[in-house]
């Protein structure tokens, strides 16, 4: 019903045209991709056969997968690198995917932004490095009362001279071995736990110096031979020149930040084009080449074919064909494209936990939420609180899964409904038959036996539905033997009705027609499924008659009797858990009222009303919405539904975004 058909579209066009192309069919947002080599491998690519088609043909003899474009990563990482520098996240918008510069062109103009930026970012970062330098240069200061020129220390030419720290403990061990020391060893300053000496020493105790920073852990400070001259002069050039570098970084700083904001826009467009070359790559990569062709093939919707003529129009040659599903080859999966109204669309999400319909199976989301909204109203009946969860459905519908806020909007509806039906708010019974004086309300607790009936009937009911859904299913897709004999075909639907008949019979006391009748019908379908393999391929002419040897065949065919037997009755008896739920639901309330009377007062009666109201519709709420999927997944599902389908994935821009 809500399973809407799809054609394998192939089609071949110039090989120059393919990313126009490509992107063009991306924009419609309806098509799936395949790997094109699935069709041609097995010579089934489909293509117009005439004259004017024949270099297409033709060419194929010489067809190759085509490449991904190794240079668009380059220019992602290229990217990146820029806008981790600027600090910003470019926004990705489809307006600027629809234009389209060509990648060569797209290439230069992303070259050119990150070449530029980068360069201006080169320059900031050699500032800071240079402004560090003099920043390390700082120890100069400490130096200030010393009339030392480095100049002419450093131009000695028998003398090494090394300025550096030493902690506190390792320069008291140098002072007591002054005399072993065949050095100058001068203290000119302190920072914190360290001493700063300077060195002068012989260069040909070079060696022997060595040894001896090593072991005191020496810390020398190297003196950058562009600075010069005296602690003083020295202090003042640095604070000039870091003066001079850092008026110069916040210029340049702010002018780098005026371009990056005033280029936000060519950002947001180089980046988001660059996307879209991902995408059409990651496409082109399922398409195969000829030196003047490309072949490409996807699954379109059968209803919007004329979207795509539009847009094969703008090309100068393009051979599209399409094939229905039974046309395709069975190494092909099939895809399924569901589209339910807006009501019912939500339950989509429920269906597909238990498997996604395939594309010849009946969609059962229509059946499953007008059943799925009864079965948890009957279990969950009271207005007030389905009203709550109706609101809470409203609330999260932009704060969670939007399917899953109105599949909540739905079911409270159905609360609400039978809580009209049960005449209860929040709990109390008696208020809404004041407000709305109905013949008739199906209180739970007056009408216990009533209400265990009815689910059972509402079961049986359901159980029929999925049996006309099961026969459908299997005759649509071919399978004779269990459509016509299986358990969950005509035959076993027939045997649950007479199964049905004769337990009705027996519990009402007024069979209206003999046993013999329904007892005559049970055998003959009993006999039918222990036969039901031989018998469909006699019918359709297989031979052998038996996939297996005889003997085995009906061992398993009688224990699957049994299986069927016991099935029937379980299946019937787990709906009783609904009447059984409203009970229980109309008992939680009871002992929540029971202990309001015994705290007493208006504050003990408020406290247990709202408490009581929190665990019901959040603890019970849970399992009734539970329980509703359990009797859907396993004593329904199980009848019709195999859900081994995979769910219409068309590339769609959102995913690039």
């Amino acid at each position: 019903m809500a399973v809407k058909k799809l054609d394998l579209m192939d089609l071949v066009c110039k090989r120059k045209d393919l990313d126009k192309l490509i992107k063009e069919l991306v924009l419609s947002e309806k098509c799936e991709f395949i790997d094109s080599f699935l069709e041609i491998n097995e010579g089934e690519f489909k293509i117009d056969i005439s004259v004017d088609h024949a270099d297409e043909i033709l060419g194929m003899e010489d067809i190759v997968p085509i490449e991904g474009n190794k240079e668009i990563e380059q220019m992602f990482e290229d990217m990146d690198r820029m806008l981790k520098i600027m600090e910003y996240q470019p926004k990705i918008q489809r307006s600027f995917m629809v234009n389209n510069d060509g990648f060569l062109v797209l290439k230069e103009k992303i070259s050119r932004l990150c070449d530029e930026y980068m360069a201006s970012a080169d320059e900031i970062k050699k500032m800071n490095e240079s402004i560090a330098r003099l920043d390390s240069l700082n120890y100069f200061k400490k130096l200030a009362d010393l009339e030392i020129d480095f100049r002419q220390l450093l131009d000695l030419k028998h003398f090494t001279v090394k300025l550096g720290y030493l902690e506190h403990d390792r320069a008291k061990k140098i002072s007591m071995n002054y005399e072993n020391i065949k050095a100058m060893v001068l203290h000119v300053g302190a920072d914190r736990d360290l001493e700063l000496y300077l060195i002068i020493s012989p260069k040909s105790m070079d060696l022997e110096m060595e040894r001896i920073f090593r072991s005191v852990s020496f810390k020398e400070l190297k003196i950058d031979r562009d600075y010069l001259g005296t602690p003083e002069s020295i202090t003042r050039q640095v604070n000039e020149d870091k003066s001079s570098l850092e008026r110069r970084l916040v210029q340049l700083k702010e002018k780098s930040g005026r371009e990056i904001i005033e280029g936000h826009a060519t950002i947001d467009a180089l980046y988001s084009k660059l996307k879209m070359e991902e995408y059409i790559d990651k496409i082109r990569r399922k398409a195969a080449e000829t030196k003047n062709f490309a072949y490409l093939s996807a699954w379109i919707p059968e209803n919007e074919k004329r979207e795509f003529e539009t847009i094969f129009s703008k090309f100068e040659q393009v051979n599209v064909s399409l094939k229905s599903p039974e046309e395709v080859s069975s190494h092909i999966l099939v895809p399924t494209k569901l589209q339910n109204n807006r009501f019912f669309q939500p339950f989509e999400l429920l269906v597909n936990m238990y498997g996604v319909p395939s594309h010849d199976e009946i969609d059962p989301t229509i059946f499953f939420g007008i059943a799925y909204i009864f079965l948890f109203g009957a279990m969950f009946g009271d207005f007030g609180q389905g009203f709550v969860i109706v609101l809470a459905g409203i609330f999260l519908k932009k704060r969670i899964d939007r399917n899953f806020s109105g599949i909540l909007t739905r079911i409270g509806m159905g609360s609400m409904i039978f809580g009209i039906l049960y005449d209860s708010f929040f709990g109390y019974e008696n208020v809404i038959s004041k407000v709305m004086p109905l013949p008739y309300f199906l209180r739970p607790m007056e009408n216990i036996n009533l209400v265990l009936i009815l689910a059972v009937v509402v079961g049986v009911i359901l159980l029929v539905i999925s049996y006309i859904y099961s026969i459908v299913n299997k005759l649509k897709g071919g399978n004779l033997e269990e459509g016509l004999f299986g358990k969950n075909g005509i035959n076993g639907a027939v045997l649950f009705l007479m199964i049905i008949w004769i337990a009705y019979g027996v519990v009402s006391g007024q069979g209206t027609v003999p046993l013999a009748i329904p007892a005559g019908v049970i055998a003959l379908n009993v006999m039918l499924l222990l036969v039901k393999q031989p018998l469909t391929n006699k019918i359709l002419g297989i031979d052998p008659l038996f996939e297996a040897a005889k003997s085995t065949y009906f061992v398993e065919s009688g224990f699957n009797i049994v299986e069927i037997f016991l099935s029937i009755v379980s299946n019937c008896i787990s709906f009783v858990r609904v009447g059984a739920f409203a009970l229980n639901h109309v008992g939680l309330f009871l002992a929540f009222h029971t202990m309001a009377s015994i705290v007493g007062g208006l504050a003990g009666n408020l406290t247990m009303f709202v408490i009581g109201n929190l665990v019901i519709l959040c603890l019970e709420g849970l399992i009734v919405f539970i329980q509703g999927l359990r009797l859907f997944y396993y004593e329904l599902f199980s009848k019709y539904y195999t859900g081994e389908g995979v769910l219409f994935a068309p590339e769609k821009i959102q995913e690039i975004i």
